[in-house]
């Protein structure tokens, strides 16, 4: 479990209050808190309940899938882990339940937050789903690593072995959708979670393409350079090939672009933005990540275990405020729910 929360100024600011500070500290618990205090993940949230005037006792469970925020780039380096993961530990800090799925062999997401998949026994996603398909019995409970207090940030992990899921996916009827079944089958535990992240590899394989069947709008992670462009229309094709072989059922998927890397001395990033602009124009977020140095202090090299996102390590930097800015554009964008309660 991670102690992690943040100060007055971002607590008030995730909260939403707007009022003077004794009157933002009437809204806890805990007594005797001073400005030095930190406010958790949960303390945000039954803060936000408690201004709504919300009784948890009587709130009624959901009972459907949460929105799923899934990651993917058609090419490695773009940023894309960075983003998943801070715009969870955003997402969370700002009171809703986030569940992460690390989607990828490669394990970033994993490591990001300071687990060292090659010395820990994994439950990965993949075999979650293999157990599933079996008919075998499982416990997706067993596979969670609780991260906030809570359950405000929880992540089932993922190692290498998770490249094998492709090849037991190949035998499976209507593997596309596997995932989208293996979710509606365990609703029960899905919809304690107001949102879903997926980090998905960079491969186009059949464990992306379940993860992208299972989603309404997928989010591309496209840095400032030529490669990555072509990499978008890539990713681009894939979704229309998927639209074009699903659409007899109803199937529709968007794709949401975040511009990730600018730096403002690089001519080249001007022009991927301009290229992503008349490409893509109602695709494209109004949010863009700069390419700063605090992104890149976000993992430890020798002590795993103090990796974490940048709201975590600087939460007053200009990084940390790219990410805040954009999990708010994007908690409209995908109608993300505080206990199924939408939040102005």
């Amino acid at each position: 479990m991670r102690n992690f929360g943040v100060k007055l100024k971002l607590a008030k600011e995730f909260v939403g209050f707007t009022g003077n500070s004794p009157e933002f500290r009437s809204l806890f618990e805990k007594k005797d808190l001073k400005y030095h205090n930190v406010y958790s993940a949960l303390d945000i949230r039954n803060a936000k309940l408690k201004l709504m005037k919300v009784d948890t006792s009587t709130l009624q469970p959901v009972t459907s899938a949460p929105p799923i925020i899934n990651c993917r780039m058609a090419k490695g380096g773009t940023g894309k882990t960075t983003i998943c993961g801070g715009v969870a530990s955003a997402l969370s800090m700002m009171g809703y339940k986030v569940l992460m799925i690390d989607g990828d062999p490669q394990a970033s997401l994993t490591g990001l937050f300071g687990i060292n998949w090659a010395n820990e026994d994994i439950i990965h996603i993949g075999e979650l789903m293999l157990k599933h398909s079996r008919k075998e019995k499982y416990s997706i409970e067993d596979a969670i690593r609780p991260l906030y207090a809570g359950n405000m940030l929880d992540l089932i992990a993922s190692d290498i072995s998770l490249a094998n899921t492709d090849s037991w996916l190949m035998g499976v009827t209507n593997r596309e959708f596997s995932f989208k079944k293996f979710i509606d089958a365990n609703i029960s535990f899905f919809e304690k979670y107001d949102v879903i992240m997926i980090d998905s590899a960079p491969s186009t394989n059949l464990l992306t393409n379940t993860f992208m069947c299972a989603c309404k709008k997928i989010l591309a992670v496209v840095w400032l350079d030529g490669q990555s462009l072509k990499a978008m229309q890539v990713l681009a094709s894939n979704v229309n090939e998927l639209n074009e072989a699903f659409h007899s059922n109803d199937f529709h998927l968007d794709v949401h672009i975040v511009a990730n890397g600018y730096h403002p001395s690089y001519g080249s990033c001007k022009d991927a933005i301009s290229i992503l602009v008349s490409s893509y124009p109602d695709q494209l977020n109004n949010n863009v990540i700069p390419h700063a140095a605090s992104f890149m202090r976000q993992v430890e090299l020798f002590e795993d275990e103090n990796s974490g996102t940048v709201l975590e390590r600087e939460p007053n930097s200009t990084a940390s405020r790219s990410i805040i800015d954009l999990t708010k554009s994007l908690i409209k964008e995908y109608g993300i729910k505080l206990s199924g309660i939408q939040v102005i």
